[in-house]
């Protein structure tokens, strides 16, 4: 499709509006329905856009077929989807949060994740102190956001 021939139409239009936008995309709207060519020059770079919502409102209006549900998938488009942790695990993970005496992640888990200096390329920042009040006040809201979240 001919750029030119586009830019030409718009400015006919523009000049026919008197430099109005409104009036010119009235007369670009009403040449649009009798010129395809000026149709789809203009529709063109927003074609995506428009099929994407035309598929959403078939989805919406219960006209389209779903994706079968296969293991792993979900209404996300697809994608698959985390299990969900059960209360107790959940429950489990945010005790040891914080916690000192939890037993560390298996040393070739460990080694096998680049530290941060290595990504960086330079010595890592030490993390920030934020004190015993700190720690009691994030496990708070931790808790605080898990179980409104489950309940």
């Amino acid at each position: 499709m001919s750029d030119s021939y586009i830019d030409t139409k718009v400015r006919e239009a523009l000049t026919a509006a008197r430099g109005s936008h409104a009036v010119a995309q009235k007369i670009l709207i009403a040449w649009a329905a009798d010129d395809h060519r000026l149709l789809l020059g203009l529709a063109q770079p927003f074609m995506k856009a428009i099929a994407g919502a035309a598929v959403d409102r078939a989805v919406r209006r219960g006209g389209a077929p779903r994706p079968p549900q296969g293991p792993g998938r979900s209404q996300t488009g697809g994608r698959s989807t985390a299990p969900a942790l059960s209360r107790e695990a959940l429950e489990r993970v945010l005790s040891r949060m914080g916690d000192d005496s939890a037993p560390a992640a298996p040393a070739a888990a460990a080694a096998a994740r680049p530290s941060a200096a290595a990504i960086l390329g330079k010595g890592a920042p030490a993390a920030p102190s934020g004190g015993a009040s700190h720690e009691k006040s994030m496990m708070a809201i931790a808790k605080a956001f898990a179980v409104k979240k489950m309940g």
